[in-house]
């Protein structure tokens, strides 16, 4: 049962930027959706606008069946409640001012949950379920590690009990020890609470780990999607291809990609608003409808999509 779908989503910026252009995607019950990117590619709007914290210039939103995208502000804000968002830097998101019981407890007082003795229940539930010890109540996010404020994030998140809980780039700001305590923590939580993620990430590795299906966004779109197993083993598009050739592999018995090089980098290599969008880098052999459209996702296998021209000739041709 998919508790996401969403249905060519569209963020235009100054009536030029399309920032998200035409994202179609469906997230199931339970299940963790890793969406991959390289920085501008529009993975962070796309994590603002399924809550409408910024509002889409076009496209749907369901969640759990209940249309989101024509929602009155206070029904939409109610729905957040369901809809939770860990940002990528805990502690530019933390208010210095606060302690580690306001900013924990803050949602519920927002939202008219619990006051008093309910509320210091609840955030002492919550800071045992992130594995905060109680002691820290009183203290101030500078006096936090990284991965501590995560946790804070993390636990400020939980406690409206949301449905699903949308991570934009949860580990970037952290070593690598504690990203790995962090992604534990969050499969734990995921199993304890039946909680369904959208995991937003530069990481292909974190996807590798937590993810059931991934999709590629390059310059507001998605490129390809399918399952962690086939996007990770059976790559179609070029941008894929090149981006997990870079990853040195310590199975003896996997495949190795060859390498591809990819043209200059995702802002300096402009797309002219014709053709493919990944037509200035693509190492592939062109063909003429890489330069005229811009090809739309097409299944090549059940639950695989790719958009791209030389899949869609391929398939066409087979």
């Amino acid at each position: 049962m998919s508790l996401l779908e969403v249905r060519g989503l569209t963020k235009v910026f100054n009536r030029t930027v399309r920032a998200v252009d035409d994202v179609s995607l469906t997230i199931e019950e339970g299940a963790t959706f890793g969406l991959l990117g390289e920085s501008g590619s529009g993975k962070s709007t796309l994590a603002r606008l399924i809550p409408r914290l910024i509002e889409p210039t076009a496209g749907e939103l369901y969640f759990d069946g209940r249309p989101l995208h024509n929602l009155r502000d206070h029904e939409m804000r109610a729905m957040r409640e369901r809809i939770q968002i860990v940002f990528q830097n805990p502690f530019s998101s933390l208010n210095p001012r606060m302690t580690v019981r306001q900013l924990i407890g803050e949602p519920l007082i927002i939202f008219g949950r619990a006051t008093g003795s309910a509320l210091d229940a609840r955030v002492h539930e919550m800071m045992e379920l992130v594995g905060l010890p109680i002691e820290y109540l009183n203290r101030f996010p500078h006096e936090f590690s990284g991965g501590q404020r995560q946790r804070i994030m993390i636990a400020r998140a939980l406690i409206l009990h949301p449905r699903l809980l949308i991570l934009d780039e949860p580990t970037s700001a952290l070593d690598v020890s504690v990203q790995a305590q962090v992604l534990n923590l969050l499969i734990d939580l995921q199993k304890r609470l039946g909680l369904t993620y959208l995991l937003i990430t530069h990481d292909l590795s974190v996807v590798r780990y937590m993810c059931d299906q991934a999709a590629l966004m390059y310059l507001g779109k998605i490129i390809e999607w399918g399952t962690v197993d086939q996007v990770f083993h059976t790559p179609q598009h070029p941008y894929t291809q090149a981006l997990l050739a870079d990853i040195p592999s310590t199975d003896p018995d996997q495949r190795m990609l060859e390498r591809i090089s990819l043209e200059s980098d995702i802002f300096s290599a402009r797309w002219n608003g014709h053709g493919c969008r990944f037509s200035p880098r693509c190492p592939a052999a062109q063909i003429g409808a890489c330069k005229t459209s811009d090809p739309s996702l097409i299944p090549t296998q059940a639950g695989h999509r790719v958009a791209c021209h030389l899949i869609s000739t391929d398939s066409a041709t087979s």
